[in-house]
């Protein structure tokens, strides 16, 4: 059943790279035109302006120290507002107004909790309407978790040592600590830029993704018009065998094309778009939805040239309301929750989340998950849709 497979896949790889597709769309066209918008377009961000509220039920030192530190931190002086709020539920209703952008909130007993080795948990509200807020305010957070963890650790390790209870404090605090020694000053949001580059890199690596993956289930769709598909499923193998052969070179040839441009935007302008395995994890995710919607696509369409002309439109659809075209932030309240019913929304959000908060695979787990979720509806509908019309 694996040789029949690897035959076909080979023909069909051999097929495009000498009739030239997978070179122009899987390559050329993209990194062109990654490169003509980084260089019209590209350069730093505007710088973010972001208003995160502060809701401390503690009202302990350990949260009160966190607020000094932030506010005193020179890289985010000019980006960062802190607008105190008395309960999570007055955050909740600013973040829904749009009045604050994120918020964080201290619970009741923190620095008690974190003081008695027991560590802590602080809760970061967030908005899908302003992303790179709730991306400051989860690189804060994640600043406290790691002051929190030392702490907890320090406190454990004292006790466990048999230090006395009534000494452990003073303990900790003369080997260092003492508080939360809040550093932001190598953070990558400490700035709030994001090298547009980096936008329209991402963008047209998500929107050819779409091309690439279609022009194989669209050859289905011309072999079946010529008879080549059922002169194969005459012979001794599974009647899935072309489809997944297909499948296989075109979700291939889309990984290929996502990695070149995010390489060749990489060493162009020297840009980094995040960690690199989180990276390469979102997009082989971005590139399985597509591949699975663009099947569904083919799956319904009567002819290779309706296949076309439908994969067109929803490739340039999703590519603008999520964000492919137009980065997510410059899109309306109501467009930017559009954005997230589509691959390339969950795409943009979650690089935008890489590159700006330099986080690696965690950060990404949602939309990952999101778009592997999309690939698995959008794979089972196209499935059910071939056993029915071309596999019929």
């Amino acid at each position: 059943m694996l040789r029949p497979l690897m035959s076909i896949a080979a023909l069909e790889l051999r097929t495009r790279v000498r009739d030239g597709t997978a070179l122009v769309v899987a390559l050329i066209v993209p990194i062109a035109l990654a490169t003509l918008f980084g260089l019209a377009l590209g350069g730093d961000d505007p710088p973010l302006r972001a208003t995160i509220g502060f809701v401390d039920l503690d009202r302990g030192e350990f949260s009160a120290s966190v607020r000094r530190e932030v506010m005193s931190n020179e890289q985010l002086k000019d980006t960062l507002t802190l607008r105190d709020l008395p309960s999570r539920q007055e955050a909740q209703r600013s973040l829904d107004a749009g009045d604050i952008g994120s918020a964080i909130v201290f619970p009741q007993g923190f620095t008690k909790s974190v003081g008695a080795g027991s560590g802590g948990q602080v809760a970061v509200l967030t908005s899908a309407e302003s992303p790179l807020a709730g991306v400051v305010a989860n690189a804060i957070v994640d600043r406290i978790s790691s002051v929190v963890d030392a702490r907890t650790l320090a406190v454990r390790a004292s006790l466990a040592y048999g230090v006395p209870g009534d000494r452990v404090k003073e303990l900790v605090e003369r080997n260092g600590a003492a508080g939360p020694g809040l550093s932001l000053a190598d953070d990558p949001m400490a700035g709030g830029k994001i090298d547009l580059s980096v936008y329209y890199g991402s963008g047209m690596a998500a929107l050819f993704a779409f091309f690439v993956v279609g022009a194989s289930f669209r050859s289905l769709l011309t072999e079946r018009r010529q008879g080549t598909l059922n002169r194969m499923r005459a012979g001794p193998i599974p009647q899935w065998t072309p489809i997944a052969g297909k499948a296989l070179v075109g979700f291939g040839l889309g990984v290929v094309s996502v990695v070149a441009t995010w390489a060749s935007s990489s060493l162009i302008f020297g840009t980094s778009w995040g960690d690199p395995v989180a990276v390469f994890a979102l997009l082989v995710a971005h590139v399985l939805a597509a591949a699975a919607i663009t099947m569904l696509v083919a799956s319904r369409a009567k002819t290779d040239a309706q296949a076309d002309g439908v994969t067109m439109v929803v490739s340039f659809v999703m590519a603008f309301f999520g964000g492919s075209l137009v980065p997510l932030y410059n899109l309306p309240g109501f467009l930017q929750k559009v954005a997230l019913l589509t691959p390339n929304g969950w795409t943009s959000t979650g690089l935008i989340r890489l590159a700006g908060s330099g986080g690696g695979l965690t950060t990404v787990i949602v939309p990952i998950g999101v778009l592997c979720a999309i690939a698995l509806v959008a794979g089972g509908l196209a499935a059910a849709g071939f056993r029915k019309g071309l596999l019929g």
